[in-house]
Parts: C-alpha cells; structure tokens; sequence
C-alpha cells in the first residue's frame, strides 16, 4: 500500500492511497499544501492501527433446507421407485 501525493489544479495538493495492486483505495480531500497533506497522511497512518469494522452487510442467513425442498420441492419424481435420491 502507498500513498500518491499529487498537486491539483487549483494549486492545492491531494492525495490517493494505492493497493499493493495499484488499484485505488481512497482518496483524500484536497489540502492548501504539501505539508497539510503530509499531515493528513500521517493522522491516517496513525489511526488505521484503532480503526474497527463497522459490518453492514446483511447479517440474516437463508433458511435451512427441508427434505422435500432438497428434493425439488415436493416433487418425489425426482426420488425414483427405490426412494433414494439420485446422485
């Protein structure tokens, strides 16, 4: 991971954070000067060590299968005359 720094513009510097893949991570707000940006990066750097993980992503799971609706729903064509389910 690293962090470009790049002036914009309007003559204020922004930054971007990379992957290690080159893919782009984050990008940071445009600061007056090198140095803002600089500090910025460095309240990052700092900070990432006591970030947490906020998951919001959906946290209900499916319902478990029944017998029949492994079967096909309750469709017992699809056991055959023995009763066991093809493999």
């Amino acid at each position: 991971m690293k962090f470009v720094i790049e002036s914009e513009t309007d003559g204020r510097v922004g930054f971007t954070v990379l992957g290690g893949d080159g893919q782009v991570l984050a990008t940071g707000r445009p600061c007056p000067d090198k140095g803002s940006a600089l500090a910025a990066i460095g309240e990052l750097m700092h900070g990432l060590g006591d970030a947490c993980i906020e998951d919001r992503t959906e946290t209900t799971a499916p319902p478990p299968p029944t017998a029949t609706s492994e079967i096909g729903g309750g469709d017992m064509s699809a056991i055959g005359r023995s009763g066991i389910p093809p493999v």
